[in-house]
Parts: structure tokens; C-alpha cells; sequence
């Protein structure tokens, strides 16, 4: 196995789906080996059919326009509405979920050198210092899975990180674009087809440029 391997975690929104189209448009990226993840999370906000449908699209999509470009695609199923009776305001957040399955990845897979996640310098601003703990909290997440490991531990990096939502929307293909969900709470309709419910934080957040 190449010892230069990239691991880039999708779950079908805008931030991982930008990362995506870099690891097949980019010259930095586009020679070396890949392999996508995407969690099917499974929580509160039952956001996990609706993403799981934009994954398939836009997986298969850059499939059959890069022939060329190899990957290995997997996926995984992490189910936390069992914390449902607890009551509680929070549950897991994405991001911690998404950094300890990466770490066990990498584990198995000794050649994955790089790990490439979505964030955007729309949630650096938007977010401030909590967000930049968070993140921290993440990386040190993906870290511990390590703590066992004699290997160097592989690198998170942030492709799309100087880059805002809209500018990344801007540069997807239409089809890809059309496919990415962004909505924290879908409403379903009796053949399980989603929409985006138009009220949560990010559906407010991207409206003004979708629409345009």
C-alpha cells in the first residue's frame, strides 16, 4: 500500500462535498491514493437518510467523470437516538463522532497519511473561539485513538478552510451542487424523498446565495 494515502470524511454537505471535489480536481490531490468515509448518523435531527441520498449521488457522480481517479468508499452506522430518554439539550457533537472513526481508519489502514476534513472560513468566523475548541477537541479525539499506536499519527488537514460556503457552492458542478443537503432537519415525505425544512440555522445560513 502507498504510504500516501488521503482519508476524506463525506457526509454529502457543502463543506465535505468541496473537500471531495478538490481530492478529484486538484493536482495536489488528484495522484494520490483515496478513500471516502461517510457516517450514517443516525440522532435527533434525522438528518442521515436524506444525507446517505446526496452521498449516493454525488459519489457515483464523480465516479463515472473521473474513470480515471480510483477510490475506495466505505461507510459507517453510529446511532445516538438511544440518548433520547435522557433528556439532555445536547448529543454528540458531529465532528467528535466523525474524528474517532477516522482515528480507528487510520489504524487499520497504516498507508493513510492524511486525513481531510470540511471546515470553511464560514465556520471559523461564524463560530469564533467556541468553534476553535471544538475543533481542538476533535483533533484531540483522533489522537487518543492513537495512544496504543507506535505509528506516527497521520495528519488532519482542511482543504476548503480559506474558502466561505457560497464560494464553495460557486464552484461545484450543478449536478453536485443540487445534490448537497444542508438542512439540520429534513421533512420527509411517504417515499422517504427529503426537503429542507427552510428554518434551521443552515438552512437560513444558505438560502441567500441557493437562491441566487
Amino acid at each position: 500500500m502507498n504510504n500516501d494515502t488521503i482519508l476524506c470524511m463525506f457526509s454529502g454537505g457543502i463543506d465535505s462535498t468541496g473537500v471531495l471535489h478538490k481530492m478529484f480536481c486538484d493536482p495536489e490531490y488528484q495522484q494520490r491514493p483515496l478513500v471516502v468515509h461517510h457516517i450514517f448518523l443516525q440522532n435527533r435531527e434525522n438528518r442521515a437518510k436524506a444525507e446517505l441520498a446526496s452521498v449516493t449521488i454525488i459519489r457515483e457522480y464523480y465516479r463515472a467523470q473521473y474513470p480515471q481517479r480510483e477510490f475506495t468508499y466505505t461507510d459507517s452506522i453510529v446511532n445516538t437516538s438511544g440518548f433520547a430518554p435522557l433528556k439532555a439539550s445536547r448529543f454528540p457533537f458531529d465532528m467528535d463522532v466523525c474524528a474517532f472513526i477516522a482515528g480507528n481508519i487510520c489504524v487499520v489502514r497504516k498507508d493513510i497519511r492524511q486525513v481531510a476534513m470540511g471546515r470553511t472560513n464560514t465556520d471559523i468566523e461564524a463560530g469564533g473561539t467556541n468553534f476553535q475548541k471544538r475543533m481542538e477537541r476533535a483533533q484531540n479525539i483522533f489522537r487518543s485513538v492513537y495512544c496504543l499506536e507506535p505509528e506516527v499519527i497521520p495528519e488532519y488537514i482542511f482543504p476548503v478552510m480559506s474558502k466561505t460556503k457560497k464560494e464553495i457552492w460557486d464552484e461545484l458542478p450543478e449536478p453536485v451542487r443540487s445534490a448537497c443537503w444542508y438542512c439540520r432537519h429534513p421533512q420527509y415525505e411517504d417515499d422517504d424523498s427529503a426537503s429542507a425544512c427552510g428554518q434551521c440555522i443552515t438552512c437560513e445560513e444558505v438560502k441567500g446565495f441557493i437562491d441566487a
